[in-house]
């Protein structure tokens, strides 16, 4: 093997041809390859032509382009190379692959007559490829996949022409779909992006007891960095055709700015299951037509690391359009909200401002803050002299609204006012006897309204005429009416003490299979408050949220917190405390004299940290008026660091109200066969209320789904209310972007 640097080669030629070509050969060598490499088993040089010939297992390097090759042909000034026999060619990680290659260092054009390209994560085998400049190649007759094998692939897009931009955009002309050798989709024009997470072309084909048979198709987009689109088109024998677009705005670089804009509208020809169920739902106020929509907004901005802004829109047709169409988001948001928030933290304070309205005014109720405006000083030293204060303060215009359905058939009267607000404590804590710690405060509350209420008695008078005698008999009925009033103010002072006190027990001090050593920590704890009951009682107030409850209190709060703790060492600290299990058991014992029943209710709080891969936690709220348990929940979290597999088990019961069991678990998330899934079961009567699973299997480059999902019914009803709703769909990704969509049937 032969290896020349650009020194070395021009010294070469300058002397073994000085006496034969131009003395300013050199020279030009020099200048025109100062910044090219070249190995070859041997190198010809034309001095006629000013060409290098390179053989036998050939590079050429520039910066970050390699050319390897049986056999390369250079031009020494225009930097022309031409390839032949086995050609690799890298430009920045992109690879090459073809037999013949003709390529101009300078420009960054050239053409191949058949190639084999890598374009991490896709391959691409062109029967003519040509690059038209170092950002644009145009190639024809193009297949294109992830899989290892392109001659057959399992997945591959086929195109009559792509234009490659940037090594990372592909804009494909006449693009059909395979599937193990089947085609199924045809675009005449599609872009790809290699930078993307997820498949840019999500298709879901299902069958749904009420949906019928349906396709569900979502297009993405990549026009500019930091801008994605993505569009739906999405079919329903049994309801029709719907439409969506869906815009994304994101800051590529430091991740600051999010924006998120997205419409959905459906033709529904089936928006009420039966007749019995639109009569059903219209004596509740839901009015559904065919023409149902959505329109959703959110935008993010972190300004830095201390003030950012949150805005959040939502307008819909009706009151069960996301329900029917969008269940998993309907999950963790039944009442859409429009609320923009601006906040900031400062060194010892935090500030806010918010304005929220519900847009779907006739759909659902609301406390609309058009604007509120809040200030936080946490809890904070004050300089050396032992005290500590913290202040919360709010102000803003605030307007209770209601439904159309609770206007018109309940009577209720909406109501707004203004009302600031300033909870204010100063608080002197110390220890006595060195183990005893003491907190006296004080507070001062005050709430201004521009508007309170009154109550007032009315008169009425009914008369009826004895139609034998003519005598006139009245009866007279007194009724308490309540009218708006002027503006007041409420003052809350306020003194309480605060005392708790911890002890310990050594109870093991070697290994126990847990950690190392195990103690007991006992923290009883009481908290006395009085606050004597102001001029402006609740019952003369709008009701907006807890501060407008807030009166008279004259209590004492007590209880005890265990832990049982271990030494667990971590990476950066080996002497880690680590709790075991955290128990905290607590009630109020209310000492007003006209309070019945005097204690409260029992609280029962329980976290379990028992090893890393298992978190516990259940509480329970006793009523010591009635002996009986009021609610009762459960978390359970178990999470495999190896697999990532997991399983979460979530109690809500109430008493007289529900008792629900939801179980979610995802096994094998990395493997190639997976398993997720959702389930929801009523413990007193229902039974299984909804259950939704997904079945993954992945081979080499393509992923492939069954979904289930099933509604139970509304019980006690004939026909189709009270039939169950199921729906089977089925999906594919590719492998290399392993964020696809795996939930698109269940979300709509």
């Amino acid at each position: 093997m032969k290896t020349c640097s650009p020194l070395l080669a021009a010294a070469v030629f300058a002397l073994l041809f000085s006496g034969v070509f131009p003395s300013g050969f050199a020279q030009l060598t020099l200048e025109r390859r100062g910044n090219l490499d070249v190995q070859a088993d041997s190198l010809d040089f034309d001095a006629a032509t000013n060409t290098v010939t390179a053989r036998g297992n050939v590079e050429l390097r520039k910066g970050r382009q390699s050319l390897r090759a049986d056999m390369i042909r250079y031009h020494v000034q225009t930097e022309q190379a031409h390839a032949r026999g086995n050609v690799v060619f890298v430009n920045d990680g992109q690879i090459w692959e073809g037999e013949e290659l003709n390529y101009n260092f300078i420009t960054g054009a050239g053409d191949f007559p058949s190639l084999l390209l890598t374009f991490n994560p896709f391959r691409i085998q062109a029967e003519q490829a040509e690059r038209l400049s170092p950002i644009h190649m145009q190639m024809n007759g193009v297949v294109l996949t992830t899989c290892d094998d392109v001659e057959n692939p399992e997945f591959a897009i086929r195109a009559s022409r792509v234009d490659v931009y940037e090594d990372e955009v592909f804009a494909m002309r006449n693009a059909v779909f395979f599937l193990r050798g089947v085609p199924f989709f045809y675009l005449p024009r599609l872009s790809l992006d290699q930078q993307r997470q997820a498949t840019n072309i999500d298709v879901v084909p299902g069958y749904g007891s009420r949906d019928g048979f349906y396709v569900l198709t979502g297009y993405n987009r990549y026009p500019s960095e930091g801008y994605r689109t993505k569009t739906h088109v999405d079919l329903r024998s049994e309801r029709g055709i719907a439409v969506g677009q869906d815009f994304f705005w994101y800051d590529p670089a430091e991740n600051r700015d999010f924006t998120r804009l997205r419409g959905y509208y459906a033709n529904d020809q089936r928006p009420y299951r039966s007749t019995n169920e639109e009569e059903r739902l219209r004596a509740q106020g839901i009015d559904l037509d065919e023409n149902r929509y959505r329109l959703d907004f959110f935008h993010r901005s972190d300004f830095s690391a201390n003030d950012n802004l949150r805005v959040r829109a939502a307008y819909l047709s009706d009151a069960r359009v996301v329900q029917d169409f969008f269940r998993s988001e309907f999950r963790e948001e039944p009442v859409p909200e429009t609320r923009a928030t601006y906040s900031v933290n400062g060194t010892r304070w935090m500030a806010s401002v918010e304005a929220l309205r519900q847009l779907n005014e006739d759909e659902f109720e609301s406390v609309n803050r058009m604007p509120e405006a809040r200030f936080l000083l946490p809890l904070a030293s004050v300089g050396d002299l032992g005290f500590m204060v913290e202040s919360d303060s709010s102000a803003g215009y605030l307007e209770r609204t209601f439904s159309r359905f609770q206007r018109e058939t309940q009577n209720r009267e909406e109501f707004d006012t203004f009302r600031a607000h300033t909870e204010n404590r100063l608080y002197f804590p110390f220890q006595v006897d060195g183990w005893l710690n003491v907190i006296p405060r004080a507070g001062i509350t005050y709430t201004y309204y521009g508007e309170t209420l009154r109550q007032e008695s009315v008169v009425t008078t009914e008369s009826v005429t004895d139609p034998e005698t003519g005598v006139i008999t009245s009866t007279f009925q007194t009724n308490q009416v309540t009218r708006a009033s002027s503006a007041d103010g409420r003052l809350l002072p306020e003194i309480g003490l605060e005392s708790s006190f911890k002890a310990y027990g050594i109870m093991h001090e070697g290994p126990t299979g847990l950690g190392t050593g195990l103690r007991h920590v006992v923290e009883p704890f009481s908290n006395y408050t009085f606050i004597p009951e102001p001029d402006l009682t609740p019952d003369r107030i709008y009701q907006f949220d807890e501060i407008d409850r807030l009166g008279e209190r004259h209590d004492l709060r007590f209880g005890v917190r265990n832990k049982f703790q271990t030494r667990r060492p971590r990476p950066n600290n080996p002497a880690n405390i680590h709790d075991l299990a955290n128990i905290s058991v607590s009630t109020r014992y209310d000492l007003r004299s006209e309070a019945d029943p005097s204690l409260g209710n029992i609280l029962i709080d329980t976290e379990l940290r028992l090893v890393d891969w298992l978190y516990v936690r259940f509480d329970t709220e006793f009523n010591t008026d009635r002996s009986e348990i009021e609610t009762f929940n459960t978390e359970l979290r178990i999470q495999d660091p190896e697999t990532r597999s997991s399983l979460s088990l979530d109690q809500r019961y109430r008493v007289d109200a529900r008792h629900t069991l939801q179980l979610g678990y995802d096994v094998n998330p990395q493997a190639r066969f997976g398993v997720k899934g959702y389930t929801r079961f009523e413990l007193e009567n229902d039974g299984f209320e909804e259950q939704e699973i997904m079945l993954r299997w992945e081979t080499d480059c393509v992923g492939y789904g069954l979904g289930l999902l099933w509604l139970k019914g509304d019980e006690g009803l004939d026909g189709p209310d009270g039939e169950d709703e199921y729906k089977v769909w089925v999906q594919f990704w590719l492998t290399a972007f392993p964020r696809a969509i795996l939930d698109t049937g269940s979300r709509r």
